[in-house]
């Protein structure tokens, strides 16, 4: 363990280099206000001020630092020291990518996809991914990926996408490592490309993300390019669930209800049902309707039933519907009036 003076040093160090790039920065040199945003930014041997970096990066933007340009077009993306304002986070994010900077190139790219601050392009954001990613950026390399795997401003090209999610997940670009995956489970068929899907489904599991959790455990489910294990795939279903992976929770629920892996457990299923319907699962709240139905893990109650098998009917599931037409006739006006009063009042909490 370092003794207190170390710390006590850094820190001493870190707000004599501050003072060192403020006077610098009030002298008028670009270099100097961007590192002084910089350390405004993060607190680096200073107290944090959003406001006052962002005053600074604009200073240092205003006379043409590029990488000041860009953070101060993040500024105004995030409202961070600003008002948001996404035209004119693309308008500095323009500025900074006419001048190569990879960082905005790609910014500006997802400014064109989402149409924030500009018009809806998807050409264009293609346009300003490749010309990120041909600089090795492993966001665009990703964002590239991207357009390719869904044929978004450019023909689709499964090929072409791998190439590009292969690249940036080398550099360790979670989502691209999932999204690789996702590419090459789509066509796996033998032993081999089975095990590569698991690699990088793994790779981004092990990084935290629930989606790769998800699909790791299915193949763990049944043995492909993995061994096959019940209880590793629960470990990274419950790993995902705990991040409110709706799928996951669903996923849980319907196997502690068959006993797949694990004990059956009626009511463990509907704790899990729950979940994922709260969250807006149409299968998860279809299989709560027919646990209410049933009585399985729960008190039977047909209005609760009624109730999910709406909400589920109302995003297209068909069984549900046919469930819910099914038991309309069998509740007394009373449940009916309650049913659709909780049916309202969940409706009301799922944002548009």
């Amino acid at each position: 363990m370092k003794s207190p003076w170390y710390k006590q040093l850094f820190q001493h160090s870190a707000a004599k280099d501050f003072l060192l790039h403020r006077e610098r920065a009030e002298q008028g040199d670009a270099e100097s206000q961007y590192q002084l945003a910089l350390r405004l930014s993060s607190g680096h041997g200073t107290t944090a001020d959003h406001a006052a970096a962002a005053h600074w990066y604009r200073q240092a933007a205003e006379q043409g630092h590029a990488d000041a340009q860009n953070a101060l077009g993040l500024c105004y993306d995030e409202g961070t020291g600003v008002d948001r304002d996404p035209v004119e986070a693309v308008s500095w994010y323009h500025k900074a990518a006419e001048q190569g900077v990879a960082a905005a190139q790609n910014n500006l790219g997802l400014s064109y996809r989402k149409g924030e601050g500009v018009a809806r392009n998807v050409e264009e954001s293609v346009r300003w991914f490749r010309l990120a990613a041909e600089q090795g950026y492993p966001d665009a390399e990703y964002s590239l990926g991207l357009a390719y795997y869904r044929g978004e401003g450019l023909p689709q090209d499964n090929g072409r996408a791998i190439k590009w999610l292969h690249k940036a997940a080398d550099k360790g670009e979670v989502n691209a490592m999932h999204r690789l995956a996702r590419a090459l489970h789509k066509h796996a068929e033998t032993k081999a490309q089975f095990r590569e899907t698991a690699k990088w489904y793994r790779a981004a599991a092990e990084q935290g993300h629930p989606e790769a959790m998800f699909y790791l455990a299915e193949l763990h489910t049944f043995g492909n390019g993995v061994p096959e294990n019940f209880v590793e795939a629960s470990t990274w279903l419950h790993k995902a669930a705990a991040e409110q992976h709706a799928p996951s929770q669903f996923e849980l629920g319907r196997r502690c209800l068959v006993g797949q892996g694990m004990p059956t457990d009626p009511a463990a299923a509907v704790r899990w049902f729950q979940l994922a319907a709260n969250q807006g699962n149409g299968p998860a709240q279809l299989r709560l309707g027919m646990c209410y139905l049933e009585g399985k893990g729960v008190t039977l109650d047909l209005g609760l039933a009624y109730k999910w098998f709406s909400l589920a009917a109302n995003q297209g599931n068909r069984e549900a519907a046919i469930e819910r037409d099914r038991i309309t006739g069998a509740l007394t006006r009373e449940q009916m009036v309650e049913a659709r009063r909780r049916i309202a009042e969940f409706t009301a909490t799922i944002p548009d």
